[in-house]
Parts: structure tokens; sequence; C-alpha cells
């Protein structure tokens, strides 16, 4: 309907107003002339400054600003180009709070307040818009209730519309589909069009900025606290010293700086950068293509026109003068720059040829969304790049490979809402004042080395930049297609053959259950993710006999994606006392023993949990989930002392790990090994090595993340593939089954145990998760954040981990607790639900958490506190409310089988 050639003609490149864009020339880039700088004159690079910044965009400058603000003045920014001339210079300028991490919502949040105080006082231009969400889709419209109800919890204003109060406000909205012909639309519906139009999510505290004047004013605001800036000056080389693994200078197109630390906020210029260095340091980005184009309706729609995001149509819009900007995020995006962002590239100045093919995506939708459009004057089109990383969250924090090195890139577009909370957090980790950890999902060591592969970002890339978008984009377990099978336990091939559903950790191909544990549900069905709502899983009676297999049979669960590091030294003196010092928990214990610990900071919140093996006198093995295989690797190394004897290994593929769970699980491995397995002989929370099937170097621990009974079996690669199909034959005889991730999940929420990256993060001590039993607090012995768990314990804690059973929940008809869910205490909001399961043996849906105290001054949660019988606790799932039963401990009964405790059918105290 809309011929390439046709939109082409329709584009008058005119001028824009002045009064409307000021800092925007004819073609719609930054003129950045002069900045508004302290000084315009060219400025010497000095020979030393503190903190170096690479990147003179609107996040480095930020991180200049915050760092001045907070009384650092040694600090010196470069910009290969001119400062502003980035992503920033043709930003749509929209600051939108509802983001998928409370972390990146309040970075955001502070962002605005940052804005508005520059605005009272240096005259920076905003306008509150307010931003609207629509929902096309039942999917749509629960996910935005659950936005609803998340905002509300922290501070966030909302307010949900009904299609009713969608058409009275906003007539101009258009839909998917015209049921109605023209005459018809015109007459009953002089604006709105057919029915999939479903509600809409308001949030009146969104801002618009121009985008163009903050860079200028953080960079003078920086200059007169003392901040140099340094332009036309591009970083050649990051010299290293490799023995204490830091920067020590960066050559530079002006010649040689020293620095103290160095930050890389070079924004898509940011992976290149990161290999200066020796060693490299990741920064997992590519650049795609984004459009946005400006469009003069015949007819005025609103000049009051709140920020709209259209999702389920992919595109997005705001008011831009008396034209209104549209742009969209498209399914397939267009990546660019592959062989890295040219030397001479220049954002603001060197305009990107329109591609009509690909931007065809995004005038369908457009169209598609605001009817009216389509007789609209295209003013112009702007091609812009922007950088994603490869699951379009940021990339914070400081780089593994080296200690003075901070990471602030792949902002996904964002950078201009997000620059103030950003620049704050980088600036206080620098200088030390890391009491307000940032969430797992924004840190740079999330990532391994696969993700740094450029052909894997180009391809991932292209799904990133629309993967929240679109009917898919509201699934609540949605997975990425692209760029999979990379990372495969040896056990995948039977996995496949077994019709496996796998999902995506760290890169690495883990199954969540087996098509094959049910013949009731076709592959087709549960495999459509389309169809996929937050109600009742396709695959929730798939899930449900691979529960009972580990609950009264046994089951085998690939757990190769574990990571696994090994730590040794000749010297066990000094092995021993470092570990003492950097786990929590007393790790001094026989060979042969398993030790739960966690690894704290020194405000003694989570670095790392594993499960600490010792094999040897001067041998341990770590264990811990796929998401700590980078984090655990730098916390341990970043404690080590320099000179030290202690070799640390990262072995995670050296071993295929075998869950053998259930209450049959002694017998079977029993038949397959000389080595006797009772409890008294083989007792829970201990290892040792085994021939298992003939196979040797075996090493069997008695724990199974679950509470059940059974062996993790460590099994040289090479010999996994005889040993588990030799667990499968001999296993007929026990019913035994395989079983995915879901399973496990379900027991081990039944069981109230916590989970690393949900329930366990870097915000987290052991006092208010319950894990002090894992502190050797009493021993006398110190370890990094004792000192601040033995004041937390004087003082009291102020929020506390829950397990909550919901009473009235009916799994066949109500949405299902997927994680986010406010938790409500006397209709209080009080916290939120970390992570939820359906519990088959509790026949409930059971939710953990964290609640605060809201109703004394002192603000702590007393057990007394917790289990007050006359308090109401609610989970709110959507708009719906449901009752909850709170227990500080599972519900337990004793189950004859094997002697271990269980959780009871009857909900008890």
């Amino acid at each position: 309907m809309y011929s390439c050639q046709r939109v082409a003609a329709l584009i008058k490149r005119s001028p824009l107003p002045k009064h409307v864009l000021p800092c925007i020339t004819s073609q719609g880039y930054c003129d950045t002339s002069n900045n508004g700088s302290v000084a315009a004159s060219r400025k010497k690079l000095p020979y030393h400054s503190r903190v170096v910044v690479c990147g003179g965009g609107i996040v480095g400058c930020s991180i200049a600003y915050h760092l001045t603000m907070m009384g650092e003045d040694d600090v010196v920014v470069l910009e290969k180009n001119r400062i502003g001339e980035g992503a920033t210079s043709y930003s749509a300028g929209i600051v939108g709070q509802l983001k998928s991490t409370a972390f990146e919502t309040r970075a955001i949040q502070y962002t605005i307040e940052l804005y508005k105080s520059l605005s009272e006082e240096h005259g920076l231009n905003w306008v509150k818009s307010g931003a609207l969400f629509l929902a096309r889709t039942p999917d749509r419209l629960h996910k935005l209730e659950r936005h609803h109800q998340t905002a509300r919890y922290i501070g966030t204003e909302t307010q949900l519309l009904c299609k009713d109060e969608m058409a009275e406000k906003y007539p101009y909205i258009g839909t998917e589909t015209q049921l109605l012909c023209k005459d018809e639309m015109a007459e009953k519906y002089p604006y709105i069009g057919g029915d999939d139009l479903l509600g809409s999510l308001w949030i009146p505290e969104d801002i618009i900025v121009h985008s163009q004047q903050i860079t200028p004013l953080l960079r003078k605001l920086a200059e007169q606290n003392g901040a140099t800036f340094i332009e036309d000056c591009s970083l050649l080389s990051v010299h290293t010293d490799k023995h204490r693994r830091v920067v020590t200078s960066l050559d530079t197109s002006e010649g040689e700086i020293k620095c103290d630390y160095f930050i890389n906020a070079a924004g898509q210029w940011a992976r290149m950068v990161g290999k200066l260095s020796t060693p490299r340091v990741r920064v997992p980005i590519h650049s795609v293509e984004h459009y946005y184009m400006l469009a003069q309706p015949q007819d005025v729609i609103d000049e009051n026109m709140p920020v709209i995001r259209d999702y389920d149509n992919h595109c997005y819009f705001r008011m831009w003068g008396n034209s209104i900007m549209a742009g969209a995020f498209e399914a397939v995006a267009k990546p660019i720059f592959h062989d890295g962002v040219p030397e001479t590239f220049n954002c603001a100045k060197d305009r990107l040829k329109e591609d009509w093919d690909q931007l065809q995506f995004t005038l369908d939708k457009v169209v598609s969304s605001i009817p009216q459009l389509s007789s609209a004057c295209i003013k112009d089109v702007v091609t812009g790049t922007e950088a994603f990383s490869p699951d379009r969250h940021w990339i914070l924090g400081e780089a593994p490979e080296l200690k003075n090195y901070f990471l602030a890139a792949g902002f996904c577009g964002a950078g201009t809402a997000a620059s103030g909370g950003i620049g704050k957090k980088i600036a206080e980790l620098v200088l030390g004042d890391d009491t307000n950890s940032f969430s797992g999902k924004v840190d740079v060591k999330r990532f391994v080395d696969l993700h740094n592969n450029i052909k894997y970002l180009r391809d991932r890339v292209k799904e990133v930049v629309g993967f929240d978008y679109g009917a898919e984009g509201a699934s609540p377990d949605r997975q990425y297609e692209s760029a999979r099978g990379l990372r495969v336990s040896p056990l995948h091939t039977r996995a496949v053959k077994l019709d496996a559903a796998f999902g995506e950790t760290v890169g690495y191909e883990r199954v969540m259950y087996f098509h094959s544990n049910s013949p009731d549900i076709t592959h087709d069905e549960s495999l459509n993710r389309s169809k996929t709502t937050y109600g009742q899983p396709k695959y929730f009676d798939i899930v449900k006999a691979e529960y009972k297999a580990c609950r009264e049979a046994v089951a085998l669960i690939d757990m190769s994606s574990f990571s696994k590091v090994e730590i040794r030294s000749d010297n066990t003196e000094e092995l021993v006392d470092f570990l003492q010092y950097v786990c929590a928990n007393d790790v001094d214990k026989p060979a042969g023993t398993v030790i739960h610990t966690g690894m704290l900071n020194h405000n003694g919140t989570y670095e790392n949990d594993c499960s600490l093996f010792r094999e040897s006198e001067n041998r341990y093995l770590s264990v811990s989930l796929p998401q700590q295989q980078t984090q655990t690797l730098w916390w341990l190394n970043k404690q080590l002392p320099q000179g030290s004897s202690i070799q640390i290994s990262d072995i995670t593929s050296m071993y295929t790990v075998i869950n053998v769970i259930g209450p049959k699980a002694r017998e079977l491995i029993g038949e397959l090994t000389d080595v006797s397995l009772k409890i008294a002989d083989f007792p829970q929370m201990s290892g040792k090595p085994l021939y298992v099937a003939n196979a040797g170097g075996v090493i069997a621990m008695r724990l199974t993340h679950s509470h059940e009974d059974g062996f993790l079996l460590y099994i040289l690669s090479e010999y996994s593939l005889h040993v588990y199909d030799t667990l499968m034959e001999v296993g007929r005889d026990y019913g035994v089954r395989n079983a995915g991730y879901f399973a496990l999940r379900s027991l081990r929420t039944e069981w109230f145990f916590a989970y690393w990256g949900t329930d366990l993060t870097s915000q987290v001590t052991p006092l208010e998760c319950g894990r002090d039993q894992r502190c050797k607090l009493s021993s006398g012995m110190d370890f990094i954040g004792r000192d601040a768990l033995m004041r937390q314990r004087q003082e009291g804690i102020k929020k506390k981990f829950v397990m909550l059973t919901l009473d009235d929940h009916d799994i066949a008809t109500d949405n299902f607790p997927w994680q986010g869910e406010p938790i409500l205490r006397n209709g209080k909001y009080v916290g939120n639900v970390t992570s939820s399961s359906y519990g088959y043996t509790l026949e409930r849906q059971v939710c953990l958490g964290y609640i605060t105290n809201c109703e004394s001054a002192e603000g702590t949660v007393t057990m007394s506190y917790i289990t007050d019988k006359t308090a109401n606790y609610q989970v709110a799932i959507g708009n719906k409310l449901f009752s909850a039963t709170m227990h500080a401990y599972p519900p337990k009964i004793v189950t004859p089988d094997y002697g271990f405790y269980h959780p009871s059918k009857k909900m008890g105290t």
C-alpha cells in the first residue's frame, strides 16, 4: 500500500522551526561548534590524571559531572570527535521509567530528578509529557497490569485505562485491523478503529528532554568543578601491568597520559576500545541502524499528545513541535559496522543512507497505530545507529579482566534516559562507595567469552532490538531463537532425541522439560510460544510427571552448565587462610566435605554463592550457577594477594554433571559401583571419587539442590555418554525418567531454597535471606563482610526472605505468578516476589520473596512481625489479589519411604 518509492517522494527536508530544535541543523543533526564549554580553545593533554574517561557523549559527561560533584576534580575526558557528537545528537529525548529491572527504573527516576534540577538552575528544556503504553493482546494487557502493580511499589505513579477511557482521552490512536469501512468509521468512531485495542497504562511522570542541551551542560558543570575535556583525541592503546592486572597509562593521538582509573564510556566504539588493552576487555555490543521520521499530519491530532508506546505494533510516538516523531523497533533489525565502527565516523555529521526496504516495516507499523499519519507530510527521516547488548540490558561495572577498568556501555537506545543514574553509579564505584550494588542483569560480569564474538553479536542483535515488541514480546517465558546451540552438554544429542525443550543460560543450552514425558501434549503446541500466556503453561503436566519421578522414584537432570572453579595450592595453610577470609562459612573441613557458603563483599552482601567441595588437603572445587562463572573467577582473583602460590582455574567444561535424584537414586547407582552408599558410609554434604559403570574419575556428592536424596555425579566428559546410557538402561527397573530444570525449580521452591540471581543478589546479606547459619560469626575468625554482618545483627534487618503459599488461586483459570509480583501485608505493599513455582506436593502456588516493615519507625523485620497471626498477606498478580499464608520455614512432614522431611499437603502453622 505504501511503496518505498511513493514514501520517498513524500519526504520534504525543509528546515525545522528553530524554536522547536534550537541545536538541530536543517539536516536534523546537532551543531556542536561550541557546546557551551568553559574554554573553547584547545587544551593540552596532562601528564597524569586520577580518572580518565574515554568518551565525551552524554554518559561520559555525566560520569565526569558526578565524579566532580563527589569531590574528585582530577578527571580527564577524552573524545575522538567533539563533545556531544555521539548518538545523543539525534536522540528522541524520551525519558521513560518503565524498565524490566528495579535498578534500571531507579536509574532513570534519578535521571529525571537530575534533569529537573538542571532545568531550575541552568535552564535545561524539558516537558512533562507522560507516556501511554498500549495493549492490543490479552498477554500485553496483563503485562501492563503487572507493571502497574510493580510501579506502585517502587514509587512510580501509573494509571490503568480501559478501552472506553482510551477512546475518550486519545481518539486518534488506531488499531491493527479495520473491521469497519471508512464511512462507518467516520460516522460512528471518527478516530478509533476496530476492537483490538484493549487498554493502556498511563505513566504521568515520564518526560521529554532536549537531548542536545544535556551533554554540553554536563560538560560545562564538570569543567567548572575541575574536569578537563580533550577533543579530537583518539585513544590508540591502553597499557597495563599484567602482574597487578591494572591500567597504567594510555597512548592517544595527543600523547601519553597516566591514570589510576580508566572508564570506557565510548558508546558504539566501546567494544573497539576494549580490544586496545592486554588482556582485552569484553564489551559485547553491536551497532544497528535505528530509524525515526518526522511527520506533519494534515489536521492537528493533539497538541498535548503524550509519548505513545505501542509495543504490539513495534512503534513509538512523541510530539516534535507541530510534527509527530514516529519510530519503530523492528522485528528483525539491521546490524551495521560489523567490521568495527569506522574511526572517522561521526554520528552528528555523517548521515546514513535510508534503507527503504527496512524502513517499510516502520512505515507500516506507524500507520497501523495512528491511521491519520497515512496522509501526513513526511518532513524528514533520520537514520541513526545505536549499540545493543546481546540481552538488551546495559553493561556496567568493573571489568573482570582489569581491576581499575570500568565500563558504561550498551544502553540500547536509553543513554539519554539513564545518563544521570549511570553516571552517578559509575562515579560511586570508582570512588569506592559501592554500598548500593546494582543488579546482576546489568553487570558486565554476567558475560563469558562467547558473548563478545562478533558473529554471535551480529546474529543476536537482529532479534534483540524488537525482542520485547510484537505479540510474542509479552510472553513471560520467551526465549531467544538466534545464535543458539553454542554451548551444549555432551548429553545434548540424547536430549534432542528425547524431544527436549531447551532454555538458554549464559549461552548454555539447558533442558527445561522433555516433551516425551507427556504423550498427551503434542510437540508443536508446546513449542508455539506465540500462544503462551501468563496462565497455566502448556508444560504444566509434563513438569508434574518429572517432579513425581524425583519424589517417588529416580530422575536424571543434566546440570553440566553449572560453573566449576578449581582452587589449589601446594601451600595448604595459605590456601585455607585465603578461603577462610573470602568465604563466610567455615571451609576448613576434612577432605570429602561439601560446604555451602557465600562470598561476601565488605558491605556484607553477596558476590557469590557456591558449594565448595574439598577434594583434598590442598584442593577445592567451587560449584555455582552458570550466571556466576565470570563473577566467581573475578571475585577470587580480585582478593588474591600478589605473589600468591594459589592457582584458580575454570574447569567448567571438564565435567559433565548428572543429578541422580529421588528415593531410588542410591539403589540405582549402587548397582554400578562397589562403594557403599549407605547414609552411615556416605552422609549428606559429602563427596568421594567413585567408579560408576566402569568409568573412573567420577566425583560423587550427596546433595541434589532440592532436599531430595540423591547424588551429583561429576563425570569426565569422555565417559559421560557411557555413564548416562548405563544409568538409563539399568534405571528402567527403578522407573527412571529424564527431568529438566522446571521440575528442579518446583522442588527447591517448595523447600524454600533461595536461588542466585533472583532470591540471592548483590543487594542481599545472609541475615536477610536466612543463611546466617552459613556464616562463622561466632567463631571469632575474620572474613570479608563480617563487620557489616555484626553491625546488622545488632541493629536488626530491614528486609527478610519469606515463603508464601497462595490460598485461593485457581490454576485452571488464574494467571500464574512469574516473579516480581507485589506482596501486601494488611493492604500495604511490603515487598516483591523474587521467584515462584507451583508446588505439586503442597498443591499450591509457592512464592518466595522479601518483605519490609513499613509500620515501625525503625523499619526492622522481626520473626514476630513475620508470623503475626493477625497480619493478612496477599500477592498481587496483575489486577487480582490472592490471599496468602506466610511461612517463616517450609511446612514439613516425615516421609517414611526414605526418612527425609517433605512438605505437607495440609498447611501447618
